[in-house]
């Protein structure tokens, strides 16, 4: 049992594998305790941290004999990892949190568990709450998952586990689950900007960084030994990486473009305070690095941003864009938009639309402000009513899908090379789908009915696009890895 970065593992109980000479099946003893074959059903909420964080709970649960089952009346445990930022996310865990207290009823043995963000503030409220609920858990331990899972079959239940990790050194080791060539490779968390509507450093704690030379090894070992082309470096301020450790971003992309057989590398999610000019040169210089950039900006209105509390005024995230745009010309850029903050004017709001004509993002991601507790804003006194700030978002997604639509005409006739991640259904028609290298969805029909086109690399030619999504024709099929 070793410690990690995301919680240090305290049970010092033998484990040992035990395989029935009849049945040829195995179970798993740990102390006095037998875990034969069980299976987890998990719910995922928010960010991709947070998904990240469900491949390593899943990860360490095979060693407690745990298999991911899709079927929920097949599970024997239940795990949600929840989201505090949206109201959507939030809601939707709250109603199915309620309706598992009748799985439970149906299988007195169901374990149920809550892990994220919303355990690590309310953790102990939850497990008062629901009578079905045996434990929560906060974000900084879920590497001690399967401890917390014997301690409830060892008899222990209504427990939270929230404490935040003291470690020196923030040291963890990718586990991925799926078995796919992506993966999501953590290397910060936590955040230092403490922005007025954001309860992320109350979920998350400070930034704390691996160090360079840990997560490059780590990349490399995914890429050798599990097959990994792509990665996406995650961070909650993923610009702020190696402030502590006098290392950089741009230096960690530098050493990842030198390994062999890593065709593409991606990062989320940036702040503009921390977009340093060492990090645009990247942009303009990488051979591997995504030409996308997910810049999240907020509102387009100084006023504004200096009631968030974002560090930055408009002009310097305008000239950030120009900056960027001129080291990678065919760089492709997305952003987050509040809308409705506290007591945001029609002006203030205005001014964003102003944002969308003047920055030409190729999407975004749009929200109306919800108060979260905790937080600076929620402390403010705020006069905007409900029903304004919806009016406004739908306005202003109305407003760029108009901006979207020009851009993506602009892609008719352009080819692409995408890795192939799955089908969808268009009009009652299967397609195949790929992401491309700026981050864009080409849907696009196979040579024929047959052909398995999943994980390989293709290059297709955009025919038709709308303002959400690319029709494609597929060119040529170059296989599961590129030569």
């Amino acid at each position: 049992m070793t410690s990690s970065g995301l919680g240090v593992r305290t049970n010092d109980l033998k484990e040992e594998v035990i395989v029935d000479p009849t049945t040829g099946e195995k179970s798993v003893k740990v102390g006095d305790i037998n875990f034969p074959a069980r299976k987890v059903w998990m719910k995922t909420f928010g960010c991709q941290m947070n998904y990240h964080d469900s491949e390593r709970i899943l990860s360490h649960l095979k060693d407690l004999n745990f298999t991911h089952t899709e079927d929920l009346n097949n599970a024997d445990l239940v795990l949600f990892n929840t989201c505090a930022i949206r109201d959507l996310s939030n809601n939707k865990f709250y109603s199915q949190l309620g309706e598992i207290k009748h799985a439970k009823k149906k299988k007195n043995s169901l374990v149920v568990g809550v892990g994220g963000c919303v355990a690590q503030t309310e953790g102990k409220e939850l497990v008062k709450k629901y009578e079905h609920l045996d434990f929560a858990f906060g974000t900084d331990v879920i590497d001690t998952i399967n401890d917390m899972v014997y301690r409830v079959y060892a008899g222990d239940n209504k427990f939270t586990i929230n404490s935040w990790d003291r470690s020196e050194n923030f040291s963890i080791e990718t586990k991925i689950n799926h078995g796919t060539p992506q993966a999501f490779v953590n290397i910060i968390k936590g955040c230092n900007k403490y922005c007025s509507y954001c309860i992320v450093p109350y979920t998350r704690g400070k930034e704390r960084s691996r160090l360079k030379s840990e997560v490059v090894d780590d990349v490399r070992k995914l890429v050798e030994y599990q097959g990994v082309q792509e990665v996406t470096l995650l961070g909650q301020n993923v610009n702020s990486y190696g402030k502590e450790n006098n290392e950089s971003l741009a230096e960690l992309i530098t050493d990842l473009d030198q390994i062999n057989g890593l065709e593409l590398i991606r990062y989320t999610t940036s702040h503009p305070y921390d977009v340093s000019d060492e990090l645009i040169q990247v942009h303009g210089e990488s051979k591997k690095l995504s030409k996308h950039l997910h810049l999240p900006v907020q509102s387009g209105s100084n006023t504004v941003l200096e009631r968030m509390l974002r560090e930055y005024t408009m002009e310097h995230y305008l000239g950030l864009l120009d900056k960027l745009r001129k080291a990678q010309p065919e760089i492709v850029l997305s952003t987050d938009i509040i809308v409705g903050f506290v007591n945001e004017t029609q002006e203030e709001f205005e001014a964003t639309l102003d944002l969308l004509d003047k920055a030409q993002f190729d999407s975004i991601y749009s929200y109306a402000y919800s108060m979260r507790n905790k937080t600076r804003a929620s402390k403010m006194v705020d006069h905007l009513s409900d029903e304004v700030r919806g009016e406004r978002l739908r306005h202003l997604q109305k407003y760029q899908l108009g901006i979207q639509e020009k851009i993506r005409q602009g892609l008719v006739g352009q080819e692409f090379r995408v890795l192939v991640d799955g089908t969808s259904n268009m009009g009652g028609v299967k397609k195949w789908k790929g992401r491309t290298n700026c981050n864009r969805v080409v849907h696009f029909l196979p040579t024929n009915e047959e052909q398995n086109l999943l994980w390989n690399w293709v290059d297709v030619r955009v025919i038709s696009a709308t303002a959400l999504s690319c029709q494609g024709e597929l060119l040529h099929t170059l296989g599961r890895k590129l030569q």
